[in-house]
């Protein structure tokens, strides 16, 4: 499944490429994501990942690898991971494009594909983008809530 997403954030393009690569107060802005381990800076990281979609509860371990960086401009990402528990497997593949808006305006433009499998995957494409627009969109608004002196700015 393809997603394609833009969040704004209230700041410039030199704190917006900061602020990504600040892993854990990056990582407290995804919902569902309860901890991250950085492995290696920069490159490796394995977030810690507990949420629910329908009647499920998924708790699992993400993976993620930096498969490309071009400073402040974008980060290609691969996440994958395996709820035991449920058998449902996750991989996500991501493009995150950095664009400025203006001196105080940067947009996080997400391009991704998702792929679910297992027991999860029975809720069906459309139950699944629906959540996964959900988080982005919490996501986003967690990011403009570390700014918290900016007014009106969205997504």
């Amino acid at each position: 499944m393809h997603v394609e997403e833009h969040v704004s954030m209230p700041v410039g393009l030199d704190e917006a490429w900061d602020f990504v690569w600040q892993t854990e107060r990056l990582a407290a802005c995804l919902p569902g994501c309860v901890g991250v381990d950085i492995i290696e800076p920069g490159k490796t990281y394995l977030a810690h990942m507990e949420d629910r979609i329908g009647p499920y509860r998924i708790e699992a371990d993400l993976d993620v690898v930096v498969l490309e960086s071009e400073p402040r401009e974008r980060i290609r990402m691969r996440a994958s991971g395996k709820d035991k528990r449920l058998g449902t497997s996750q991989r996500i593949t991501m493009d995150v494009r950095l664009r400025p808006v203006s001196p105080t305006e940067t947009s996080l433009d997400v391009d991704g594909d998702v792929e679910v499998l297992g027991k999860v995957a029975t809720l069906g494409q459309f139950a699944i983008k629906r959540k996964v627009g959900d988080v982005i969109k919490k996501f986003g608004d967690n990011i403009r809530a570390q700014w918290p002196t900016t007014e009106g700015a969205g997504a």
